[in-house]
């Protein structure tokens, strides 16, 4: 359900500026080789050649920036998220790393900070067709998920008030199953079966449990019957 969002590569953002100082410059060749070094495939060199710029200098936001795409290259996102936040705090307008950081935020599913970092990503680059796209599917995924919560409320809701029930019990097992919840899926099937449900062959045909059909424990539970 949710759409690729693209992720900008940071090469060529070594310098914030010509004039650096002395340990902005030492940072600067930390991170220069550190982008050889990704360009290389090296990436957990690169990440420590970053790591040496943000200890040189902590007040240059290149470093950060930098080290968080290596980061993601390294698919650490928890360490990515931390350090695009460091360049932010000391670059507010960076328009790169709001955007790196809102493309995180919505593989994390947070969809209200994603959203805030692309408009604000916005506010420093009006018009950016990258960042208009990723505000755009953010809210896109955002609406899908509201929707999904509402469809696994409502079905809670019908078991809820028919507890002793296997029909509603089953609808929810299909739901679950459909947003790919396996374990609930699985746990409330069990449940439906435990109350009396017997249409099995169905059961074994229904497109709602294809994605787990050749799980051990949903085939356990077809054993019971």
């Amino acid at each position: 359900m949710r759409k690729f969002l693209s992720i900008v590569a940071l090469h060529g953002l070594l310098l914030c500026s010509t004039l650096v100082s002395a340990a902005s410059q030492e940072a600067a060749e930390k991170i220069s080789l550190g982008k050889k070094l990704l360009e290389q495939g090296k990436v957990e060199a690169a990440i420590s050649e970053f790591q040496k710029a943000t200890v040189i200098d902590p007040k240059y936001g290149a470093a950060q920036l930098n080290l968080g795409y290596a980061y993601e290259r390294a698919n650490l996102s928890d360490e990515a998220i931390d350090a695009y936040r460091k360049s932010i705090e000391l670059e507010p307008r960076n328009f790169y790393a709001r955007n790196n950081l809102g493309v995180l935020y919505v593989k994390k599913g947070m969809y209200d900070q994603a959203i805030a970092e692309f408009q604000d990503a916005l506010k420093n680059e009006p018009g950016n067709a990258m960042a208009l796209k990723n505000l755009e599917t953010a809210r896109k995924n955002k609406t899908v998920l509201q929707e999904r919560e509402a469809v696994i409320a409502r079905a809670e809701k019908e078991v809820e008030a028919k507890p002793s029930d296997p029909t509603p019990a089953y609808q929810l097992a299909r739901v679950y199953a459909t947003y790919g919840k396996k374990e609930q899926a699985i746990e409330w099937l069990g449940k439906a079966i435990g109350q009396g449900y017997k249409d099995i062959a169905y059961l074994k045909t229904d497109p709602a449990f294809a994605n787990i059909r050749e799980e051990r424990d949903f085939q356990l539970l077809l054993l019971q019957r």
